[in-house]
């Protein structure tokens, strides 16, 4: 019991040398990159991936045309496994508190209220690019360089640590190889056609 009991202690002691380094180069990201107009520009792209907003347009403009169709579902159930897996099960699992509440942030947008780890933003981009990577490579190139815009953006406006990133980024790139294969396997061939 004792051992256990140390090994508690020593693990949170780690975190907390983790958490802190962190929030030092959270600050340098936000103090080198810093200019009114990026402050503008971080939270209107953070903006457009909340709930996975242009991604979710991007999968129903894929659904209006016909080569394209599957791949719209295929966007949408990735979108699904990032709520499922990412906001539902692992947020409620790890309860990573946010870098505002390690330290006083003047925030550019309304504080989050769900946990940090991992990024609910993040994680639906990299899934959605990737799954636009597998379609079109060079609209998958582009896909990911606004994925990782909005990755950048959650780091600018320190909502979430860049281990909350990170792991998002790799795990989001996982979600919309998965989809992928759902798709390819046809259990989803009962969803309807679109004319």
């Amino acid at each position: 019991m004792k051992r256990i009991v140390e090994v508690e202690r020593l693990a949170i002691k780690n975190i907390g040398k983790i958490c802190s380094w962190e929030i030092y180069h959270l600050d340098v990201l936000h103090e080198k990159l810093y200019t009114p107009v990026f402050d503008k520009l971080m939270v209107f792209v953070t903006a457009t991936g909340n709930m996975g907003t242009v991604w979710i347009i991007a999968a129903l403009l894929m659904m209006l045309i016909e080569p394209s169709l599957k791949d719209g579902y295929t966007m949408l159930i990735a979108l699904m496994l990032c709520i499922m897996i990412g906001n539902i099960i692992i947020k409620n699992i790890v309860r990573r508190q946010r870098p505002f509440f390690h330290k006083d942030y003047k925030l550019l947008i309304k504080q989050p209220r769900d946990y940090s780890f991992p990024s609910g933003h993040t994680l639906s981009s990299f899934a959605a690019a990737t799954v636009i990577f597998l379609t079109n490579p060079y609209c998958g190139i582009v896909a990911y360089i606004y994925a990782a815009l909005i990755a950048l953006s959650r780091l600018y406006l320190r909502v979430h640590f860049f281990t909350d990133v990170g792991f998002s980024m790799v795990f989001g790139i996982v979600l919309g190889f998965f989809a992928n294969v759902i798709m390819k396997t046809g259990i989803m061939d009962f969803l309807p056609k679109v004319h």
